[in-house]
């Protein structure tokens, strides 16, 4: 069943392919192989088991400090440029979570949040210790 979604995947990605690119000898071979290559991917990921994604309201409510923070970031990129400072690796607490959906949905907007501004840069996650490892600037 599953050559049959693979067929019919590789035949819509292939009608995608010709409706915006053309139909020259060389674009229907390379449209071809990329609608086969771009159907075994989907089938691939299809196949396995997601970790479900249910975050709290109260934590989807953060992204609304992501413009100040991202701005006061830029301008200490800006003050750490002229000053010529390095960065260092921090450890800070936070509450990893399980992995039920609420957990993975934690930690993935965790470093998010934390990654987005631009002077920070999540490494990794112990979840045994509840710390969050982070790359920061100055």
């Amino acid at each position: 069943m599953r050559v049959v979604y693979w067929l019919a995947g590789s035949a819509l990605l292939f009608g995608l392919y010709l409706l915006y690119a053309g139909a020259s000898a060389h674009e229907v071979l390379v449209g071809a192989g990329a609608a086969m290559v771009a159907a075994a991917a989907v089938e691939a990921v299809r196949g396995t088991e997601h970790p479900r994604f249910l975050p709290h309201l109260s934590w989807m409510a953060r992204a609304l400090r992501l413009p100040f923070e991202i701005a006061r970031d830029t301008g200490l990129l800006l003050k750490n440029l002229v000053r010529g400072g390095e960065g260092r690796f921090v450890r800070v607490p936070i509450e990893a979570g399980g992995e039920d959906a609420h957990g993975v949905a934690r930690r993935t907007l965790e470093t998010f949040y934390r990654t987005l501004p631009p002077n920070s840069i999540v490494i990794g996650i112990d979840r045994e210790r509840g710390e969050i490892l982070m790359h920061v600037l100055g």
